[in-house]
């Protein structure tokens, strides 16, 4: 998701520092006229207006952001874009906050496609005037909402995170018993998006998985890591979620078949 965000603000005419824990996949990147790399968090902070992070969970998104607000100047910003839970989020705003920083937290919602295009759904949250300073950078990857207070990101990723998994295994789930019924999957997608249950979900994925193609976009892995921020942030509320529960049981079992590196749309497998 960091490659293609951060080749649409390069080519919006900002120029990138870029950094990545595998050093590989800074190579594609460094190619674009106006990014360049740097062998560390903090090198790549030290001379930034505004400092972006796009990380798989809240350990690595503490661990680096760390090492970049250590180079980072007072009055610039911290632009966190992960999934991530409003704890992390509210965490991280006072570690930023101790050094004269801002933080502004964006996650997004959408997958690598949405990336490549521009068309991510952010949802962006801390103070206005923040927010109104990273816009610009925020709309070159896609439709901007406020969402309220820093961790209102977050906390409204979470929300959508766990919509998207109760859609996503009630729609592989019900594919599978339209099939053993005798039911065309192919006739089954039609017919869903044709009424109230349509979803643009299901047009995305139904796509990939009457053409049996796996291939990640979102991987199944980074799908149960979600839930289980999910999950975790409604247990210290004291909100038990049991079907949502469930859900993750089935993610955890395809993760566990070794369908970790693949599309979330490989759920589908699971119920197979």
């Amino acid at each position: 998701m960091g490659t293609p965000m951060a080749r649409r603000i390069a080519r919006a005419g900002h120029s990138l520092t870029v950094w990545n824990r595998a050093l590989a996949r800074t190579q594609a990147l460094v190619a674009e006229p106006a990014i360049s790399a740097a062998a560390t968090p903090a090198e790549a902070a030290a001379q930034a207006d505004v400092v972006i992070t796009m990380l798989a969970d809240p350990v690595a998104v503490l661990s680096v952001a760390e090492q970049a607000l250590a180079a980072m100047a007072p009055g610039t910003l911290l632009l966190e874009m992960s999934t991530v839970d409003p704890a992390t989020i509210h965490s991280l705003a006072a570690r930023a906050a101790q050094r004269g920083i801002e933080l502004v937290d964006a996650p997004v919602s959408g997958s690598r496609r949405p990336a490549e295009e521009g068309t991510l759904l952010i949802l962006a949250a801390g103070e206005r005037a923040g927010v109104e300073r990273v816009r610009p950078l925020l709309e070159t990857m896609g439709e901007v909402h406020y969402v309220g207070p820093s961790g209102s990101g977050a906390a409204m990723k979470l929300v959508l995170n766990g919509l998207g998994a109760h859609m996503l295994t009630g729609f592989t789930s019900m594919l599978v018993l339209g099939k053993r019924l005798g039911l065309a999957p192919e006739r089954i997608l039609e017919v869903v998006q044709s009424g109230a249950f349509s979803s643009p979900q299901f047009t995305t994925k139904g796509s990939k998985i009457l053409a049996r193609d796996f291939s990640p976009d979102f991987r199944m892995a980074l799908f149960l890591k979600d839930q289980e921020l999910v999950l975790k942030t409604a247990e210290s509320l004291g909100m038990p979620l049991p079907v949502l529960e469930s859900i993750r049981v089935q993610i955890a079992a395809a993760v566990t078949a070794g369908w970790g590196e693949l599309d979330l749309s490989a759920l589908i497998q699971q119920f197979e």
